[in-house]
């Protein structure tokens, strides 16, 4: 059975009782100004904003005379752009679609101001003179902007990040030499107040079975499948948090089951939440984003990758919750300096502290005697070794006999056995990571990863209102965030952006566009990157 197809009102502002007249020095509207352009054999719905008056003058002089150029630039950074692969995903015939320029225009700069619903991106189409000004003056649905973003997941989720970071990067004369990463936790979309336990999904499971196959109905099969799914969740992460040796009951919420139940920023309650990461320069313009249910370190390669498309990346800075074996080879993989203290980042040890027993890295290894030596001066050498598994690395295990007459081991072990250590292969590096870290040359350049990306997070949750995801679903996150990080991009770009190349050149695509030729991408983004560096360039000089 075909769904009923869904029936929108198309609106456009009417400009014909608008009388041209307009203040002195702005150029006329050209003659052929048409609300519907040409791409291949598709006519997109794309109405040219100058024609629209406010007071008799035209909308674009009116934003400048007032100070709000913001969607002045916006516009001009995606025009620019290469739209081709959201334009190929329709066909000709029927109905022409908005602009898909004009309607990402309208989700960006709506997220930008902190709309994050559809129905206030519905609103911001209707009533923000900025937003009339990108989008031309088309005022779609929710329903429609909701469709639009569901069409394109692909392309907004994967590719279109990098293509508008790439031009982000190129207005801000920023690069990719130095990036610093963070993560942080934002809440699913679920009330935190419907988590259960493994006994308490398995009776609401019976009871829907049970109500099932009593009176079967298409909402009940729905809800059938989500806790089904629920519980096969819940059972993959007690088997790994068994394999890992954690005890402990594990926690689920049915409405969202791919979030994981985790503590919040505040330490005083669990909720159900992801951890979304990025990667920022020294402009701080987000070059990598990822996200993760409840792991920070997992993304930190593909975000690597992602910013070495964009540019070289030299070195990578991180806190010390980052500071792992995973993460230290993913950088030593792609031949990134990093650094990543074990510790805080204050004080004259930035080793990890600890108020219950010595940590790990007040002992010290000795690779010629293959021992450790503990704080009380003992030597500590090797009794044992685990071959590791899947699901554990391996290591070699050493201990000592001297536990037993040492006046510190309050402070070391309350084992009877003494105090044991493990060293894995990646000790080596942790070591020498250790080291490079109490160097004072390399502790002011690590010094810059808190103003290059703690702002970020701070801009997203309080300015753009990302306090709470809205859509569910690890896939919709994800796109949801990457969202969130183009429109934080672009108002850096507002903020930093030099316009007069950008114009020039978006200007010159437009024209060969209008005539039929289509500048090659590797072409754009050599000239752009030329004549960018050539500005910034001089600049730097100035």
């Amino acid at each position: 059975m075909h769904p009923q197809p869904i029936r929108r009102r198309v609106s456009v502002l009417d400009t014909s009782n608008q009388m041209p007249l307009f203040t002195e020095g702005s150029a006329p509207i050209p003659e052929s100004s048409p609300a519907e352009t040409l791409a291949g054999a598709v006519r997109f719905v794309d109405p040219d904003p100058r024609a629209i008056l406010i007071n008799q003058v035209r909308l674009d002089q009116y934003l400048n005379n007032a100070g709000q150029t913001a969607a002045l630039k916006v516009r001009e950074l995606l025009v620019g752009l290469d739209w081709e692969p959201f334009e190929r995903d329709y066909q000709a015939g029927g109905r022409p679609p908005y602009s898909p320029r004009a309607m990402l225009g309208l989700v960006l700069f709506g997220i930008m101001h902190g709309n994050t619903s559809l129905r206030d991106l519905e609103s911001c189409a209707r009533t923000d003179l900025g937003c009339l000004w990108i989008t031309g003056g088309i005022r779609p649905d929710h329903s429609v902007i909701g469709r639009f973003i569901q069409r394109h997941e692909s392309v907004l989720s994967e590719t279109f990040f990098e293509t508008l970071t790439r031009q982000v990067l190129q207005v801000t004369g920023g690069g990719t030499s130095v990036v610093a990463g963070d993560g942080t936790v934002i809440e699913a979309a679920a009330s935190r107040y419907r988590t259960v336990k493994a006994e308490a999904l398995a009776e609401q499971l019976a009871k829907q079975r049970q109500a099932q196959a009593e009176a079967p109905t298409a909402h009940g099969e729905k809800a059938l499948e989500r806790l089904e799914q629920a519980q096969e969740t819940l059972q993959q992460r007690q088997a790994a948090r068994q394999a890992r040796g954690k005890a402990g009951a594990v926690q689920i919420n049915p409405q969202e089951p791919e979030a994981v139940n985790q503590p919040q920023k505040d330490k005083k309650r669990f909720a159900p939440s992801y951890k979304p990461s990025v990667l920022a320069n020294e402009q701080r313009v987000i070059v990598g984003v990822g996200l993760d249910a409840s792991s920070e370190t997992k993304v930190v390669a593909p975000m690597l990758d992602q910013a070495q498309q964009l540019g070289e990346v030299e070195t990578a800075l991180f806190d010390a919750g980052y500071f792992g074996a995973e993460v230290i080879d993913a950088a030593e993989r792609r031949e990134i300096e990093l650094l990543c203290p074990e510790g805080q980042s204050h004080g004259e040890s930035w080793n990890k502290r600890s108020e219950k027993y010595y940590p790990k890295s007040r002992y010290e290894y000795d690779p010629i005697e293959d021992a450790y030596r503990c704080p009380a001066d003992a030597l500590l050498r090797r009794c044992g070794a685990y071959k590791g598994n899947e699901g554990a690395p391996a290591y070699a295990l050493y201990r000592t006999d001297a536990c037993a007459q040492c006046a510190q081991r309050g402070a070391c072990t309350r084992s009877e056995q003494g105090r044991k250590i493990k060293r894995y292969l990646s000790d080596d590096a942790k070591d020498a990571l250790r080291t490079k870290l109490q160097d004072p040359q390399v502790r002011p350049r690590y010094r810059q990863r808190q103003a290059m990306v703690e702002p970020v997070f701070a801009h997203l949750r309080y300015n753009q209102g990302l306090q709470r995801f809205r859509r569910k679903g690890l896939a919709a996150v994800r796109l949801e965030f990457n969202l969130h990080a183009m429109a934080y991009n672009l108002g850096r770009a507002v903020v930093l952006g030099s316009w007069d190349f950008i114009a020039r050149f978006a200007f010159l695509r437009a024209l060969l566009r209008c005539i039929g030729i289509r500048i090659p991408m590797a072409f754009a983004r050599n000239l752009e990157t030329n004549s960018i560096s050539h500005s910034s360039a001089a600049m730097r000089a100035a």
